[in-house]
């Protein structure tokens, strides 16, 4: 899946390029794997980009494949070359057929295409390389490297990764040192055959390299597989330009889940810290990601950890940076979440600093009172600049797709090639299943809101366990299980420990939407409740809800109203609780394992996966 042209070997590779039907049958071959036309740019493209490949490739061996989708990311590098011979190497050749090139910065080119600023070149290749090496599986066995090639430019620098109009032979001379032939190692096929394997989680990566990001020196974070895509890039790069510039004004981008909101708005954060913009904040109402962020933060610059804010307490004596009372003046201040704003949360964030920044998701709003949508935005800030980021970071393009689709009630899901994803049939056999996980990465719990409501004041509380027996629901699926997972409680001493410091692998605790929101792990085990039902056609309000936060309009009272009849309540309700599963459901980076409480929607779930993973022939295209 996503290998769009691949050739075993670059002699049948040029011995099809004298087919006058070439370009053509690529154009079937894109719609096939892609499912799309290909653009006429693009076509325009390969017709030149063959033109060189023709020249630099006579004397190399090796197996070809075109439009290489990275596994995971719907990131395509142009060219790939694998070694067919016993040393496992691969080479990325980004080409470009700019006939102006002019760098404005470690980021972005000035072009003379149609959309002039494009993504530079050399931090593109470095991505492409980096994604390969640390989120692809064939990153461990096989040696990476790449070029780029500018074939219709005459040579402007000195660099080696950069090739020019008419150095095909510089290529080909780079190229016949590390792609070699051979007729039986199937390197090739195992390369396209690659499948997405992040290793390092979003707080890893900051721990690891917070100066490097405090300091504007992304390449350490590329090479780990943590680049910026096309989108991501020029996000970063404006709003970047707007720090430097002390632009006045907001900035408001929107984002799904996993297209990378909180990386970048950390990233600032550390950026304009490296820039000694002191009145800068970074702010959430989120008070589990408020208090690790902080002990992150600490731990690396004392101090630094007080740069991480509420933007709404509702405490009139300790208000928020959005609320009335707040009296700072700030050069900076980074709103993530900002679906979570009231609409006076709103106006009074971009009130707060010269340069206000927004990051927000409308599909994660978890109750009536939060306001923060696009409509909303364009009405209060209409000079505001928008951004948006389309791109899926955290989970990879087909399960976004497959979550969407299933929450939708769409029952033509994507094929699923490159996520691990399960539905087991008791709670002990999911548990296990993590447990296996954790040789390769970090697991968590994470669990709906029914069954029991926690209780802060008492911890022996029966509510404090989600699953267990008994539960103060009176549910007994549990009887005779020997499982017993309580809720994460205080957001200052368990939720830094759980996401941070990996506790979250004992497996005893499991986090409500509430403490999982903007946290992430590699293999998370949701346990999928009774609030959130399948029934003949659509999901459905079911049986169960204990989900009362936020006051006098909170989930449970809208879901007690909808069951009533109240038919205004019920969509309210349906529509909250699958912006509640949407989250839960994407907090794993390389999995998710279910376990569902009820039956006839573990039914549903159990034949959606199998179709998603088993039912689907492969597609990929092989001459």
């Amino acid at each position: 899946m996503g290998n769009f042209a691949w050739f075993s070997s670059t002699v049948e590779f040029l011995k099809e390029l004298e087919n006058p039907e070439f370009i053509s049958s690529l154009k079937g071959r894109f719609r096939e794997s892609f499912k799309e036309d290909p653009s006429m740019e693009l076509v325009n493209s390969w017709t030149s980009e063959i033109v060189f490949l023709k020249k630099a490739l006579q004397e190399i061996g090796g197996s070809i494949v075109l439009e290489y989708r990275i596994p995971g990311s719907g990131e395509r590098a142009d060219v790939v070359l694998v070694s067919e011979g016993a040393e496992k190497n691969a080479v990325v050749i980004e080409m470009k057929g700019w006939r102006k090139g002019i760098e404005k910065n470690a980021f972005l080119y000035e072009t003379d295409q149609k959309q002039p600023i494009q993504v530079n070149p050399l931090y593109q290749l470095m991505n492409y390389v980096g994604k390969i090496r640390f989120t692809s599986s064939s990153g461990d066995s096989f040696k990476v490297d790449g070029k780029v090639v500018l074939y219709h430019l005459d040579r402007i620098n000195n660099s080696e990764i950069l090739v020019f109009r008419s150095e095909e032979k510089r290529l080909e001379s780079f190229l016949k040192t590390v792609i070699t032939r051979s007729d039986s190692n199937g390197n090739g096929i195992k390369f396209v055959h690659s499948v997405y394997k992040q290793n390092e989680a979003l707080f890893d990566v900051i721990r690891q390299h917070f100066e490097e990001l405090r300091q504007g020196a992304m390449e350490t974070v590329v090479k780990s597989g943590f680049g910026l895509y096309g989108d991501q890039v020029k996000v970063y790069n404006r709003l970047i330009e707007a720090i430097e510039h002390n632009e006045e004004g907001q900035f408001i981008v929107a984002g799904g889940p996993g297209s990378g909101k909180t990386m970048i708005a950390v990233e600032l954060l550390l950026r304009a810290s490296g820039m000694n913009k002191q009145q800068t904040v970074l702010c959430y109402r989120n008070n589990r990601m408020i208090e690790s962020l902080r002990k992150l933060f600490a731990s690396k610059y004392r101090g630094l950890d007080t740069m991480i804010k509420f933007f709404s307490t509702g405490r009139p004596g300790n208000p928020g940076v959005a609320e009335k009372g707040w009296t700072a003046s700030l050069d900076l201040a980074i709103f993530d979440e900002s679906q979570r704003m009231t609409l006076e949360n709103m106006q009074l964030a971009g009130k707060a600093a010269r340069t206000a920044i927004f990051f927000f998701d409308e599909k994660q709003i978890l109750s009536t009172e939060e306001k923060g949508t696009r409509d909303n935005f364009f009405n209060i800030y209409p000079k505001a600049t928008f951004m948006e980021l389309t791109g899926l970071y955290r989970n990879g393009l087909e399960y976004g797709k497959f979550v969407e689709s299933l929450l939708k009630s769409h029952l033509d899901l994507p094929e699923l090639t490159d996520y691990s994803l399960s539905c087991f049939d008791n709670i002990a056999d999911m548990i296990g299943e993590l447990r296996k996980k954790q040789e390769t990465g970090k697991t968590a719990l994470v669990a709906s809101f029914t069954e029991s409501k926690g209780n802060l004041n008492d911890r022996k509380s029966i509510e404090n366990i989600r699953v267990g027996y008994p539960l103060s629901s009176n549910l007994d699926i549990y009887k005779g299980s020997g499982v017993t997972i309580r809720w994460l409680m205080d957001p200052k001493t368990e939720y830094a420990p759980f996401w941070v410091d990996a506790e979250c692998n004992k497996l005893d605790t499991c986090a409500s939407v509430y403490g999982c929101q903007g946290f992430e792990a590699d293999y998370v085990g949701l346990i999928w409740g009774r609030d959130l039902v399948w029934r003949e056609k659509r999901f459905e309000l079911g049986d169960n809800c204990e989900d009362s936060s936020g006051g006098h309009s909170n989930l449970k009272k809208l879901f007690m109203k909808g069951k009533a009849g109240n038919m205004e309540a019920y969509e309210t309700a349906r529509f909250l609780l699958i912006n509640r599963y949407r989250i839960l459901l994407t907090r794993g980076i390389k999995g998710t394992f279910i376990f569902c409480e009820d039956p006839e929607t573990a039914s549903f779930l159990r034949e959606s996966i199998h179709s998603s993973i088993h039912a689907h022939t492969s597609q990929d295209t092989l001459s």
